[in-house]
């Protein structure tokens, strides 16, 4: 697998390709991939869907939101985590979303509410959907699954549109300080921004995966996170992954480097687990 993985980046490097490529490059996608479809009026409101080689009547659908800092980044850089989903059964459904300078908080947040909205009512049309995110991506699924008012404007709950939420090395707690993220979130209305603020919120069980060496964004804010939703008796599961930096986390869902971290396994048991008790979602709440 190194000599295998080796000679790709070779390859690779003669034509300029980016992380995810060299990944891409090895996925192999085991049922049909529906490309840019729409789901919003603008540009950026594009989704692919991965499907498994056989759908069944309750076949989960993931919905995956891609990190980049709010500023970067791309559905289409994401066929090794859709393709690798699928493999295991779970339809996965990967999003655009609108990126500074183009927008600032809360337009991101918007899009992925009316992604999830258009999954529930047009995709999964009554089967299980689960949300997923890394990194921004990941405060994304959070603000979603925490602030009700991002789903209210597309006409859904949290608790009926998605059964559990997966965030992986996700920045929850998040206060800017370099001057583009002080662009992005506006001082006036922190922190508003931070879903740990909206931890009291019903909501489905989260699974929060961190690395221990993830220098972007600390791993503490995982801990915290799952802290504060225990506190408001929500669900919430850490772990975390010995020296795993914050790239890795992510890259560990493809073939080619899949021992570094178990993200994509740890994911799958959520996700049958969660089946295995009903898909509970919001009634799954630790009890007073």
């Amino acid at each position: 697998m190194r000599h295998w993985f080796a000679a790709i980046l070779a390859l690779c490097s003669l034509s300029a390709c980016s992380g995810p490529q060299v990944l891409n490059l090895v996925a192999q996608t085991p049922g049909p991939v529906q490309q840019d479809i729409s789901y919003g009026p603008l540009p950026r409101h594009m989704l692919d869907i991965y499907s498994p080689k056989v759908m069944q009547a309750d076949t989960p659908v993931l919905v995956f939101y891609h990190g980049g800092s709010w500023q970067y980044g791309s559905k289409d850089d994401y066929k090794f985590l859709g393709s690798a989903f699928a493999a295991r059964g779970i339809q996965t459904v990967v999003v655009n979303y609108r990126l500074h300078p183009e927008v600032i908080f809360p337009a991101f947040v918007e899009d992925g509410a009316k992604a999830l909205a258009f999954t529930q009512k047009s995709i999964a049309k009554g089967r299980p959907v689960f949300i997923a995110g890394h990194s921004a991506g990941a405060h994304i699924a959070a603000m979603i699954a925490l602030d009700p008012q991002f789903l209210a404007a597309e006409g859904t709950t949290i608790c009926d549109a998605a059964k559990g939420v997966i965030g992986i090395a996700g920045p929850y707690d998040f206060t800017p300080v370099e001057p583009v993220f002080k662009r992005i979130f506006p001082a006036e209305i922190l922190p508003s921004t931070k879903p740990i603020t909206y931890a009291a919120t019903k909501a489905p069980p989260m699974l929060l995966l961190h690395g221990t060496k993830d220098k972007t964004v600390d791993p503490k804010r995982s801990e915290q996170l799952a802290a504060a939703l225990a506190e408001h008796k929500n669900l919430a599961y850490v772990k975390l992954y010995p020296g795993v930096e914050h790239l890795y986390i992510l890259g560990a869902i493809s073939p080619v480097v899949r021992r570094s971290a178990p993200t994509l396994a740890d994911t799958v048991n959520f996700i049958q687990d969660q089946k295995a008790a009903g898909y509970p979602g919001c009634a799954s709440q630790v009890k007073s």
